[in-house]
Protein backbone atom coordinates (compact mmCIF):
# COMPACT_ATOMS: atom_id res chain seq x y z
CA UNK A 1 0.00 0.00 0.00
CA UNK A 2 3.21 2.38 0.77
CA UNK A 3 4.35 1.49 -2.84
CA UNK A 4 1.46 2.52 -4.42
CA UNK A 5 0.90 5.60 -1.98
CA UNK A 6 4.10 6.87 -3.08
CA UNK A 7 3.89 5.47 -6.78
CA UNK A 8 0.48 8.11 -7.31
CA UNK A 9 2.45 10.80 -5.28
CA UNK A 10 5.13 10.54 -7.83
CA UNK A 11 3.04 10.61 -10.71
CA UNK A 12 1.66 14.06 -9.32
CA UNK A 13 4.92 15.29 -8.31
CA UNK A 14 6.19 14.97 -12.80
CA UNK A 15 2.68 15.79 -13.31
CA UNK A 16 2.92 19.41 -11.67
CA UNK A 17 6.96 19.51 -12.19
CA UNK A 18 6.63 18.71 -15.90
CA UNK A 19 3.48 20.48 -17.14
CA UNK A 20 3.85 23.03 -15.79
CA UNK A 21 6.68 24.76 -18.11
CA UNK A 22 4.46 24.23 -20.96
CA UNK A 23 3.30 27.41 -21.13
CA UNK A 24 0.80 27.06 -23.65
CA UNK A 25 -0.82 24.35 -22.36
CA UNK A 26 -3.88 24.08 -19.78
CA UNK A 27 -1.49 23.21 -16.17
CA UNK A 28 -2.70 21.14 -13.81
CA UNK A 29 -4.15 23.69 -10.46
CA UNK A 30 -2.11 22.12 -6.87
CA UNK A 31 -2.87 23.04 -3.65
CA UNK A 32 -0.83 25.53 -1.87
CA UNK A 33 1.43 22.79 -1.01
CA UNK A 34 2.26 19.33 -2.43
CA UNK A 35 3.14 17.38 0.70
CA UNK A 36 6.72 15.34 -0.29
CA UNK A 37 8.27 14.18 2.70
CA UNK A 38 7.14 10.47 1.44
CA UNK A 39 9.14 10.69 -1.65
CA UNK A 40 12.95 9.91 -0.99
CA UNK A 41 13.36 12.81 -3.39
CA UNK A 42 17.07 14.54 -3.21
CA UNK A 43 18.71 17.73 -4.77
CA UNK A 44 22.13 16.73 -6.46
CA UNK A 45 25.36 18.29 -4.92
CA UNK A 46 26.50 21.83 -6.68
CA UNK A 47 28.56 24.35 -6.23
CA UNK A 48 27.99 27.13 -8.37
CA UNK A 49 28.28 31.40 -8.82
CA UNK A 50 25.87 33.69 -7.13
CA UNK A 51 24.72 37.69 -8.11
CA UNK A 52 27.96 38.55 -6.52
CA UNK A 53 30.39 36.21 -8.22
CA UNK A 54 31.06 34.19 -5.20
CA UNK A 55 30.82 30.27 -5.52
CA UNK A 56 27.64 29.51 -3.78
CA UNK A 57 26.29 25.25 -3.09
CA UNK A 58 24.85 22.73 -1.25
CA UNK A 59 27.29 23.52 1.08
CA UNK A 60 26.23 26.21 1.59
CA UNK A 61 22.99 25.39 2.56
CA UNK A 62 23.12 22.15 4.63
CA UNK A 63 20.98 22.61 7.92
CA UNK A 64 19.23 24.87 6.30
CA UNK A 65 15.33 25.13 4.56
CA UNK A 66 15.69 27.16 1.37
CA UNK A 67 13.01 27.36 -1.57
CA UNK A 68 14.53 26.98 -5.02
CA UNK A 69 12.81 27.61 -8.80
CA UNK A 70 14.33 28.74 -12.23
CA UNK A 71 13.93 31.42 -13.74
CA UNK A 72 16.20 34.00 -16.73
CA UNK A 73 16.66 37.60 -16.74
CA UNK A 74 15.15 37.72 -20.33
CA UNK A 75 12.12 35.46 -19.84
CA UNK A 76 9.40 37.12 -21.94
CA UNK A 77 6.60 35.55 -19.92
CA UNK A 78 6.45 33.52 -16.89
CA UNK A 79 9.52 35.22 -15.08
CA UNK A 80 7.63 38.37 -15.01
CA UNK A 81 5.10 37.18 -12.57
CA UNK A 82 7.47 34.20 -10.73
CA UNK A 83 10.03 36.37 -9.59
CA UNK A 84 7.83 38.76 -8.12
CA UNK A 85 5.89 35.90 -6.48
CA UNK A 86 9.51 34.74 -5.15
CA UNK A 87 10.16 38.25 -3.72
CA UNK A 88 7.11 38.63 -1.99
CA UNK A 89 7.51 35.35 -0.41
CA UNK A 90 10.80 36.35 0.89
CA UNK A 91 9.27 39.40 2.28
CA UNK A 92 6.00 37.22 4.00
CA UNK A 93 8.73 34.79 5.19
CA UNK A 94 11.04 37.47 6.85
CA UNK A 95 8.37 39.68 8.69
CA UNK A 96 7.15 36.25 10.07
CA UNK A 97 10.41 35.59 11.32
CA UNK A 98 10.77 32.38 8.86
CA UNK A 99 14.81 31.36 8.34
CA UNK A 100 14.42 29.96 4.93
CA UNK A 101 16.97 30.57 2.07
CA UNK A 102 15.85 31.68 -1.54
CA UNK A 103 17.50 30.52 -4.68
CA UNK A 104 16.95 31.12 -8.08
CA UNK A 105 18.90 28.89 -10.56
CA UNK A 106 18.95 30.68 -14.50
CA UNK A 107 18.39 28.53 -17.66
CA UNK A 108 19.99 30.82 -19.34
CA UNK A 109 23.59 30.77 -18.01
CA UNK A 110 25.30 31.97 -21.43
CA UNK A 111 23.29 35.24 -20.92
CA UNK A 112 22.59 35.15 -17.05
CA UNK A 113 25.84 35.99 -15.69
CA UNK A 114 26.69 36.95 -12.41
CA UNK A 115 26.55 41.10 -12.81
CA UNK A 116 23.45 40.35 -14.75
CA UNK A 117 21.85 38.21 -11.97
CA UNK A 118 22.47 40.90 -9.72
CA UNK A 119 20.96 43.90 -11.98
CA UNK A 120 17.96 41.80 -12.27
CA UNK A 121 17.65 40.72 -8.53
CA UNK A 122 17.83 44.70 -7.60
CA UNK A 123 15.07 45.34 -10.32
CA UNK A 124 12.42 42.97 -8.66
CA UNK A 125 13.50 44.54 -5.00
CA UNK A 126 15.24 41.20 -3.79
CA UNK A 127 16.85 40.99 -0.45
CA UNK A 128 20.02 39.66 -1.27
CA UNK A 129 20.66 38.57 2.87
CA UNK A 130 18.82 35.26 1.91
CA UNK A 131 18.30 35.57 -1.91
CA UNK A 132 20.57 33.74 -4.02
CA UNK A 133 20.91 34.12 -7.84
CA UNK A 134 22.58 31.60 -9.35
CA UNK A 135 24.41 30.77 -12.61
CA UNK A 136 28.35 29.64 -13.46
CA UNK A 137 27.48 26.48 -15.41
CA UNK A 138 26.27 25.56 -19.18
CA UNK A 139 22.91 24.59 -19.84
CA UNK A 140 23.51 21.20 -20.53
CA UNK A 141 24.87 21.24 -16.92
CA UNK A 142 21.74 23.23 -15.46
CA UNK A 143 18.96 20.87 -18.19
CA UNK A 144 20.72 17.59 -16.38
CA UNK A 145 20.74 19.10 -12.89
CA UNK A 146 17.14 20.68 -13.15
CA UNK A 147 16.03 16.82 -13.94
CA UNK A 148 18.08 14.91 -11.74
CA UNK A 149 16.97 17.57 -8.42
CA UNK A 150 13.61 18.41 -9.64
CA UNK A 151 12.15 16.34 -11.77
CA UNK A 152 11.92 19.44 -14.10
CA UNK A 153 12.10 19.53 -17.75
CA UNK A 154 14.72 22.64 -19.70
CA UNK A 155 13.63 22.67 -23.34
CA UNK A 156 15.20 25.72 -25.71
CA UNK A 157 12.33 27.07 -28.16
CA UNK A 158 13.75 27.47 -32.03
CA UNK A 159 13.20 30.65 -33.43
CA UNK A 160 12.46 32.26 -30.14
CA UNK A 161 14.33 33.66 -26.77
CA UNK A 162 12.27 31.88 -24.91
CA UNK A 163 13.21 28.59 -22.47
CA UNK A 164 10.12 26.24 -21.32
CA UNK A 165 11.09 25.23 -17.23
CA UNK A 166 9.19 24.89 -14.26
CA UNK A 167 6.94 27.45 -12.64
CA UNK A 168 6.87 25.40 -9.34
CA UNK A 169 8.74 26.86 -6.11
CA UNK A 170 10.49 24.04 -4.27
CA UNK A 171 10.82 23.37 -0.58
CA UNK A 172 14.11 22.09 0.38
CA UNK A 173 15.09 21.03 3.87
CA UNK A 174 18.82 20.94 5.73
CA UNK A 175 19.19 17.32 4.40
CA UNK A 176 18.77 18.15 0.74
CA UNK A 177 15.13 16.50 0.34
CA UNK A 178 12.67 18.12 -1.10
CA UNK A 179 9.45 17.79 1.09
CA UNK A 180 7.42 20.32 -1.33
CA UNK A 181 6.07 21.61 -4.10
CA UNK A 182 4.10 25.54 -4.36
CA UNK A 183 3.20 26.91 -7.41
CA UNK A 184 5.01 30.19 -8.31
CA UNK A 185 2.76 31.32 -11.34
CA UNK A 186 -0.74 32.13 -11.47
CA UNK A 187 -1.92 30.23 -8.56
CA UNK A 188 0.83 31.50 -6.11
CA UNK A 189 -0.56 32.27 -2.48
CA UNK A 190 2.01 34.03 -0.77
CA UNK A 191 -0.54 33.30 2.71
CA UNK A 192 -1.04 29.93 2.23
CA UNK A 193 2.62 28.83 1.70
CA UNK A 194 4.04 31.02 4.81
CA UNK A 195 1.43 29.71 7.25
CA UNK A 196 2.69 26.43 5.78
CA UNK A 197 6.07 27.39 6.25
CA UNK A 198 5.58 28.37 9.56
CA UNK A 199 4.24 24.45 10.17
CA UNK A 200 7.51 23.43 9.33
CA UNK A 201 10.79 25.66 9.67
CA UNK A 202 11.37 25.67 13.16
Amino acid sequence: MKFIKLALLLGLVLALAGCGFLYGSPEPKPKAAVDLTEADWYVSDFEYVNQFGDPFGSNDLKGQYWIANMIFARCPTVCQTMTPNMVTLQEEANKAGIDVQFVSFTVDPDFDDPHGMKKYGEAYGADFSNYHFLTGYSLEEITEFAKASFKSLIQEIPDSRDIMHSVNFFLVDGDGKVIRIYNGNTDFDAKSITKDLKSIVR
